[in-house]
């Protein structure tokens, strides 16, 4: 005997919100999926592209650079700022000049400004001509080389030629 049975298919039927929540759950599937897999492509692209440094390095502050903005602002009530481009063929002699007046242990604090820094180049003299009666930070223009002294937040003493620089600081001619 054969089992004659009718099979009675059922329909069922979603509500609205049903149909919106199978949507949603689909949705963030999809979304977690593609999630993963650009997590694992990146994962492995990031790990062919690790780089690994044997030596270290640490940073460092040079608190004797300064920039134009700032170097009317220091600790001191009285410093010489060297004002030249470091990328110059005279900046080796500048420097030497103002090493030997350092060693001296009562030297005054003597700062550098670089003007090839970025930070500076709004400063320099545009047509070459520096302005040595300047006082404060809005009327300063640098020639190649300048050497200030700063005496309470304003400029004391402006010398453009390093042999005055030399005598002002007392190391010869």
């Amino acid at each position: 005997m054969k089992n004659n049975s009718k099979k009675i298919k059922t329909i069922k039927y979603y509500s609205e919100e049903q149909k919106e929540i199978f949507k949603f759950v689909v949705i963030l599937g999809a979304i977690l999926i593609i999630v993963g897999i650009m997590y694992l492509f990146s994962t492995i692209a990031s790990n062919k592209n690790t780089y690994h440094y044997d030596e270290s390095t640490k940073g460092s502050i040079n608190y004797d650079v300064v920039t134009v903005g700032t170097m009317f602002n220091r600790l001191e009530d009285e410093y010489y700022v060297a004002i030249y481009d470091a990328d110059s063929s005279d900046a080796i002699y500048y420097a030497s000049v103002l090493d030997k007046y350092k060693q001296n242990p009562e030297a005054t604090k003597v700062y550098f400004c670089n003007l090839a820094n970025k930070l500076n180049a709004d400063y320099i003299a545009s047509d070459g001509k520096s302005n040595p009666k300047a006082k404060t930070i809005n009327d300063v223009a640098f020639s190649d080389f300048t050497f200030v002294k700063i005496k309470n937040g304003t400029i004391d003493k402006y010398l453009e030629n390093i042999s005055d620089v030399k005598i002002e600081l007392g190391i010869g001619k």
